[in-house]
């Protein structure tokens, strides 16, 4: 080899190896996230229980809709059961409207906060970037706190990203008589368990993107009318984040909650399977957590609450729902 031909080869080798280092750093470096949330302050008694919450409630801010304001359903007194819906991405409260009266007119309390970001009427805003894997703990903390005041058995149940919130809730919290973690989205579908991790990294690391649910429709995509027609790719990325947080939590100690149910569906579109078996094979040595999964032939898609979704299902999806969160409460 010339003298020409070792400096060209020296030259190509010094952007390579920078790519190959900055690839490295997106995908493998490990992310420093803030400390969770985990304050456990339990509110005792009704009455200051309901004036938080309905004192949250006024005090949401004048761009959020009326149907994105979070939700109480009580009785004027301490139930049995209390339920806290925490809705999924880019949709707010109204997506749980009617399983929530569904559950009211059995004679339990329930409670629908707004996840940070969510239900503003602008449905182009970018304010779901506030959505991270330390407020989502926050606001699952807090609505449990409050719930406390308003029932005796505290059911926490998340749909999608706040399937992973529900989650970390049974992990954490010995006060949650059961936690129900509907389609929880540790990671995408088809992505291996080995990826998850790096492609984390990865996309937190690069420009934050914001991505149509559907491409061809864009801001008319049908369906609920008060959820959002796109997704920010680091809001993907924080829910990620929040999962891997809860598996390492997982694998340290065993759940706090006294139950955790896991709800699947075989044609879930958006989630990765194994990975949920792989957090309920770490659960699976303490005795509390168990599955259920609709029947393949219902084709339960991922939203599976949302009566406005596109074959919504909610005529079978509810009343099984019901039936599995009282089974495991020994209703």
């Amino acid at each position: 080899m010339g003298t020409r031909a070792r400096r060209a080869t020296r030259w190509l080798l010094v952007p390579a190896l920078a790519v190959v280092l900055t690839l490295g750093w997106l995908m493998f470096w490990p992310m420093k996230s803030k400390p969770l949330e985990t304050a456990v302050r339990p509110v005792s008694d009704f009455a200051s229980a309901r004036d938080a919450i309905l004192a949250r409630i006024a005090g949401e801010p004048p761009e959020v809709r009326a149907e994105g304001r979070p939700v109480l359903l009580d009785h004027g007194h301490r139930t049995q059961e209390v339920y806290v819906l925490l809705h999924g991405l880019t949709n707010c409260p109204a997506q749980y409207r009617e399983f929530a009266r569904l559950l009211h007119a059995r004679g339990s309390s329930v409670y629908i906060p707004r996840m940070p970001g969510h239900g503003y009427a602008d449905r182009l805003t970018t304010a779901q970037t506030l959505l991270t894997a330390e407020s989502m703990a926050a606001a699952g903390t807090e609505a449990v706190n409050l719930a406390a005041g308003l029932g005796e058995r505290v059911v926490v149940v998340g749909l999608s990203v706040n399937g992973v919130t529900a989650a970390w809730l049974g992990q954490e919290r010995e006060d949650v008589a059961l936690a129900v973690s509907i389609a929880p989205f540790f990671a995408p579908k088809g992505l291996p368990a080995w990826a998850i991790a790096p492609l984390t990294h990865t996309v937190l690391r690069l420009p934050n993107v914001f991505l149509w649910w559907d491409p061809r429709q864009k801001e008319a995509l049908a369906g609920s009318p008060y959820s959002y027609p796109r997704f920010a790719t680091h809001t993907i990325g924080q829910a990620m984040l929040f999962g891997l947080d809860t598996f390492a939590l997982a694998k340290a100690a065993p759940p706090a909650a006294r139950k955790i149910l896991v709800v699947t569906s075989p044609d879930d579109e958006a989630v990765s399977l194994p990975r949920i078996e792989q957090l309920l094979a770490l659960w699976e040595p303490s005795g509390r957590a168990e599955t259920r999964s609709f029947p393949r032939e219902w084709n339960v898609r991922h939203d599976c609450i949302d009566p406005d979704q596109p074959g919504a299902m909610v005529d079978k999806v509810y009343p099984q729902l019901i039936a599995w969160m009282e089974e495991a409460l020994g209703k």
